[in-house]
């Protein structure tokens, strides 16, 4: 387990995948693929103030899976890692927040980014870092990504439910929201193992 997708063949959509794979030949593997920003970079501008980031990396349980599935109304299945990836912030004596790596499925592939989240829960910022996306190359603007600073576990977070979509990348815009609302209750469950 703990594969984004069960076969390389697994797209939401067959149509991108043969895009992709014909234009990674002609282009020499890495015909959308742009990348943004370095983990390290990203943290940096994440929490200026920490002098060093902790990795951790946490392995979900079957149990865990199944109550983040319920209270956050989505499916791990082919579509979300078991593994997680957080990045601890701290500061002199201090823990200032963290940051969770994760990657989701856009239309044209995957979305490799950061969420950092405050000390209390709340989603501080957010920062792609990679994309294989040709119409929702709009998602890793700051504009868009300023709708999710402040949102926590008690929020709507769905698109044209407290989040506005990129007309023309609704599955990036949907996949994006869905890989935030996860990751929050993913923290929710998991905050009394992060040290």
């Amino acid at each position: 387990m703990g594969l984004f997708l069960r076969s390389p063949w697994d797209f939401r959509h067959s149509g991108a995948a043969v895009i992709f794979v014909c234009a990674s030949i002609v282009f020499g593997g890495s015909a959308f693929a742009e990348e943004l920003a370095t983990v390290d970079g990203a943290l940096k501008k994440m929490f200026p103030k920490a002098g060093h980031f902790d990795r951790q990396v946490v392995q979900l349980s079957q149990e865990q899976i199944h109550q983040v599935e319920k209270a956050a109304r989505l499916t791990f299945a082919g579509k979300h890692t078991e593994q997680v990836i957080i990045h601890i912030a701290r500061g002199q004596s201090e823990t200032l927040g963290c940051a969770f790596e994760d990657t989701v499925i856009g239309k044209w592939g995957l979305i490799h980014y950061l969420v950092g989240l405050d000390t209390s829960g709340a989603v501080s910022r957010i920062i792609i870092l990679d994309y294989q996306e040709i119409r929702g190359r709009p998602i890793a603007k700051p504009r868009f990504l300023r709708q999710y600073q402040g949102k926590t576990i008690k929020d709507t977070l769905q698109l044209h439910k407290g989040i506005d979509g990129i007309t023309g990348a609704t599955i990036s815009s949907n996949s994006l929201t869905e890989g935030v609302r996860k990751i929050l209750h993913i923290y929710e469950l998991i905050k009394p193992q992060l040290s």
